[in-house]
Formats: structure tokens, C-alpha cells, sequence
């Protein structure tokens, strides 16, 4: 099925939580591995519809952030999805708490049981209206970006069409297209800034609330990172300077020899070689099943 051919229908997200709240009381309730495991699979049929409609509202906005239908839907989800994730977080507490937890891990995998448990250290009800706060400004800054409307050269584009001019053989034009698309970010520059700030202190605000110093270790959870902390990335960080760094000055530098510079400007960067930037041999039908063929192969 084509994305396009998809169909949306809001998801009765009242009707959802009245279903869960059953099938939940059945969980607890179940006297065997084999019941429990049936309600799991009926859950995730319900979570599936959602999620999906969810992700189909999310793209389509953001493919037109000025269609009417879709943006009235982000609105809605903005509001009702912090609602939904209460129903879902119930769910992962049952799960962690189930007596056969020992033989659902076994069907399951471990790693459900690791982010239900991180799910469960992010979320409660006393932080709704701060999650409802934050997915709108997430949709403001989504909106705003999607918005962008650059006059170059007679015609006007977005960020995305942008990237091929900054990609141009000739310098004049990748630097001119450079500042064009930097300049939208510094005609927005205030109300980015504002977007951003409201995230730092509503984010801060909800890690407090549930015990954080602050929003990083939080953050690491919400990202679902069951693996790896805030002290494994800043080791990261070091090795990417002592390792990384004197590799890539290296790299840079044979690309600026290629190029035939003096010096390599930050415009410059996205240009590989003097004869252009390597390009797909098709078109995007192309590109697909020529992708579907490799990853078969990889697999």
C-alpha cells in the first residue's frame, strides 16, 4: 500500500482508555502466562491503530503545515496524546509488575521490560499539562521551519530545496545560497529563541517534578537510551576529540586540495569534488526498488 492510499480516522481516544481499563483489570486479574500474553498481543493492536494515526497526522502536517484538516488533527493530538500516554504508562506498570514476567520476557524480550521500566520513570499524571505544553511548542517549531520561504534567484524555495544550490560547483552560488538559508534563521532568530526557552524551562520543570536535578537524565529515558548515560556520552565526547578530530582536519584538508582552495570555507564543505556531487542513476522508483533489493540481500 502506497502512503498516500493510507486512510486517517481520528482515534477515539475516550473509547481507548475504556478499553485498556478493562483489559488491564483482565491482566491483573489472569492466572496464566497464556492469558496474560493474549492481552498483551489485543493491546498492542489497539496501541498499533493509534501510533499509526498518530505518525500519519505527524507526516502529513508536516508536509503541509498550512493544510487546514491536518493541523486542526496536530492540535488535537497535541492536546489528547499526554492523555493516551497515561493509559499506556498503566499498562507498562502492569507489565512490569506481572507474576509471569519471567515467561513474557522469555516471549517478548528483555529490552520491552528495560523501556516500559524507563517509561514508567518519566511519566505521571502531575506532569500532563506540562507534556501538553511541550508538544505545542514542538508544532510551533516544526511550523515555523516547514514555513520557510527563501527568494533565490527569482524563484522561492524552502530549506530542503535550498541544499542542492549550497551543494553548487560554483562557489559564488553555494556561498550566496549559504546566506540565504542562514538568513531565515536570523529573520526567525527571536522567536526560535522563545520556542527554545519555553522547551528548556517546561522540560525542566517535568524532570523536577518527578525527582530530576534537571531534564538530562530524564531526557536519556524518554530516548529510550536503556544502554548508555549521561557520563558514557561525555566520554564519547572526549573520544571523538582525541580521535576523531585530527581524522577529519586531515579529511577536510585533502578536500580542500581536491577543490583547488587556499582555504576551505564553511560553504564549501557540502562539495565533494569539482565535477559535483555524486547523484542517484534514477529516479525516485528507482531509488526504491534498487534499496528493497539490497536490504533483501543484506538480510
Amino acid at each position: 500500500m502506497k502512503f498516500e492510499d493510507y486512510q486517517y480516522i481520528r482515534p477515539d481516544l475516550e473509547a481507548v482508555g475504556e478499553k485498556f481499563e478493562k483489559l488491564l483489570i483482565d491482566f491483573n486479574e489472569a492466572n496464566s502466562f497464556e492469558e496474560q500474553n493474549k492481552i498483551i498481543k489485543e493491546i498492542n493492536k489497539i496501541r498499533s491503530n493509534v501510533e499509526t494515526m498518530g505518525n500519519l497526522v505527524y507526516i502529513r502536517h508536516s508536509i503541509n503545515t498550512e493544510d487546514e484538516f491536518y493541523a486542526k488533527e496536530q492540535d488535537f493530538l497535541d492536546e489528547n496524546m499526554p492523555l493516551y500516554q497515561n493509559v499506556v504508562v498503566k499498562y507498562y506498570e502492569a507489565l512490569v509488575n506481572s507474576k509471569f514476567r519471567e515467561e513474557l520476557e522469555k516471549e517478548w524480550g528483555k529490552q520491552l521490560f528495560n523501556l516500559a521500566e524507563m517509561e514508567l520513570k518519566t511519566f505521571s499524571e502531575e506532569i500532563i499539562e506540562d507534556l501538553i505544553k511541550e508538544n505545542k511548542l514542538v508544532t510551533q517549531y516544526d511550523k515555523l521551519i516547514a514555513s520557510a520561504k527563501i527568494d533565490f534567484e527569482g524563484e522561492t524555495r524552502n530549506l530542503s530545496q535550498m541544499i542542492p544550490l549550497m551543494e553548487s560547483k560554483d562557489r559564488a552560488t553555494r556561498k550566496k545560497a549559504y546566506e540565504a538559508y542562514i538568513g531565515f534563521f536570523e529573520e526567525e532568530e527571536e522567536e526560535i529563541d522563545r520556542i527554545y526557552d519555553d522547551l528548556v524551562k517546561v522540560r525542566t520543570n517535568m524532570a523536577q517534578k518527578l525527582g530530576y536535578d534537571n531534564y538530562i537524565q530524564m531526557g536519556y529515558y524518554r530516548m529510550s537510551r536503556s544502554d548508555y548515560e549521561a557520563e558514557d556520552v561525555a566520554n564519547y565526547r572526549k573520544q571523538v576529540e582525541i580521535d576523531l578530530v585530527p581524522l577529519v582536519v586531515e579529511l577536510k584538508d585533502r578536500q580542500r586540495k581536491r577543490l583547488g582552495l587556499d582555504e576551505l570555507k564553511y560553504y564549501d564543505e557540502p562539495l565533494e569534488y569539482l565535477t559535483g556531487n555524486a547523484k542517484p542513476k534514477g529516479d525516485s522508483k528507482w531509488i526504491l526498488e534498487n534499496g528493497k533489493k539490497m536490504y533483501k540481500e543484506l538480510s
